[in-house]
């Protein structure tokens, strides 16, 4: 192996080191391949290797490898699709929304507007609280504000973060947004849409759905998603706007309590046909997102996951005392 190669990263040509990362050395000549968990989980640096050969780390899919696990092994040229380079963005918490018994709509509004595409995901940082990472969406109604970031949570009763949704977090708390991240976003095709949710997943699906009406409005859609029970369908409204735009196939489900025209079972009983024309993406609980990630393969289906992991972060001591002193701030009255 020579100690030194020729790669050609979107073009450019850079001088790279024998078995440093592609991440590393795209770096080192000043070309910056969008990454952010640098662990292999977050596929946002996933690049395709257009000849020669790459040490793929054990992350290659097809012509594909994650630059943060791929490592320079000989002449070779990779090319990327440019994406938003992520920000920081100040902003405050304007709403919250309860939008079922487990789904809350949070609002906050920015300094200024963050560019993402489509299914992306960003990292906020409610004042006081660890950092959690959630995908940027519209409102069910399909409106949207440039200067607003609307995410769709789920709220766990011990939840760090979203246990306090609409108590210690609600209108006027401060946050900070850092982003955007993640390969699972909307791009240009002519194969149909195959579109699969779980629970709160339905929040890139549904900036996935709303954006491809927009901009790629001959593609066929199908959409197919579920919760538990019915009460927690809160995407219905969507579903709708979606149904009143000319989308034919959507499917709703629920596991518990489903009367017609929502149907029993989990959105992958439900999948199409699939086939190679096919772009599936697929958002939510890690087994529905396997499932469908399995079906596509079977189908050599393009297929794009984003599946939603419990965090297991903890507060750090910065974070442990702008609560304490947040809470002395405030005043105590009696019997509340």
């Amino acid at each position: 192996m020579k100690r030194s190669s020729r790669l050609v990263i979107n073009g450019k040509l850079v001088e790279a080191r024998a078995g440093e990362s592609l991440i590393d050395a795209a770096l080192g000549g000043s070309i910056l391949v969008p990454h952010d968990c640098r662990s292999g989980q977050c596929q946002s640096c996933r690049v395709t290797v257009v000849s020669g050969s790459v040490d793929d780390g054990g992350s290659g899919h097809g012509r594909t490898v994650l630059a943060c696990q791929a490592a320079v092994a000989g002449d070779a040229e990779i090319e990327f699709e440019e994406l938003p380079i992520p920000v920081k963005r100040a902003g405050a918490v304007t709403e919250v929304n309860q939008l079922s018994s487990e789904i809350a709509e949070v609002v906050l509004t920015t300094s200024a507007p963050l560019e993402f595409r489509p299914g992306q995901y960003v990292r906020v940082k409610f004042s006081g609280y660890p950092a959690r990472e959630f995908s940027p969406t519209f409102r069910l109604d399909g409106s949207f504000n440039q200067l607003e970031l609307v995410f769709h949570i789920r709220c766990l009763p011990d939840g760090t973060v979203s246990g306090q949704l609409g108590k210690a977090i609600r209108p006027g708390h401060a946050a900070h947004v850092q982003g955007p991240f993640g390969q699972a976003y909307l791009r240009q095709g002519q194969g149909p849409l195959v579109l699969v949710a779980g629970g709160a997943g339905w929040a890139p699906i549904w900036a996935l759905a709303r954006s491809a009406r927009s901009t790629q409005r001959n593609r066929e859609m199908a959409i197919v998603v579920g919760s538990r029970d019915v009460d927690n369908l809160y995407m219905l409204p969507s579903l709708q706007w979606l149904i009143d735009d000319g989308v034919r196939d959507v499917i709703a489900t629920t596991e518990v309590g489903s009367t017609q025209p929502i149907r029993p079972g989990r959105p992958s009983h439900y999948l199409p046909l699939l086939g190679l024309e096919d772009t599936v993406y697929v958002a939510g609980p890690l087994g529905l997102v396997e499932t469908v990630k399995n079906k596509a393969r079977s189908a050599n289906a393009q297929c794009y996951a984003d599946p939603f992991l419990p965090s297991s972060q903890t507060p750090s001591l910065m974070d442990k005392v702008a609560r304490l002193w947040r809470s002395r701030e405030q005043p105590h009255r009696p019997g509340l």
